[in-house]
């Protein structure tokens, strides 16, 4: 498990850079690390979708999806060549599909709660994230993505066209 959560660390380090075989990793890898936790076993528990006003203000209590969701949002911009309002709305939506795939993963597997409520936190997130991509743009960081590695090893590479 050590293991796992090393490797999706160097992921998500690459994919901040804009590597984007690193973002696709870190996805794939971040979905099934619920079914890993639970040895692939499904156990299926069903997912809460009620709350009411003060269970959606107690989610804003879950830090962890707060700070963790706003990495993922600045990850997910840095995949883009362009910071403008179409790449913060395709990476809000992003977001919000990957926190409502781990809610998913939680519930299928029984590996933590699945609720509908932790997509508040995640939105937070993302505004946090949107603060943070805001604040680099303005001291002057440029997203590069890059299906390449060349960047780490310091040769000139020309950013792809696709």
């Amino acid at each position: 498990m050590r293991l796992l959560a090393f490797v999706i660390l160097v992921f998500s380090l690459l994919a901040l850079r804009g590597v984007r075989w690193a973002y696709a990793a870190f996805v794939v890898l971040g979905l099934l690390y619920f079914p890993s936790k639970a040895g692939f076993q499904l156990a299926p528990r069903p997912c809460q979708f009620a709350f009411d006003i003060p269970l959606a203000i107690h989610s804003l209590t879950n830090f962890g999806h707060i700070v963790l969701f706003a990495l993922f949002f600045v990850m997910t911009c840095a995949q883009f060549r362009a910071l403008n309002r179409r790449a913060f709305a395709w990476a809000a939506a992003g977001t919000i599909v990957m926190g409502a795939l781990v809610e998913v993963a939680q519930g299928v597997t029984g590996e933590g709660n699945c609720r509908l409520r932790d997509l508040i936190p995640d939105g937070v997130g993302i505004l946090l994230g949107s603060t943070i991509v805001l604040l680099l743009k303005r001291i002057g960081w440029r997203p590069r993505p890059t299906w390449s590695l060349a960047w780490w090893r310091g040769t000139r590479h020309a950013p792809d066209r696709d």
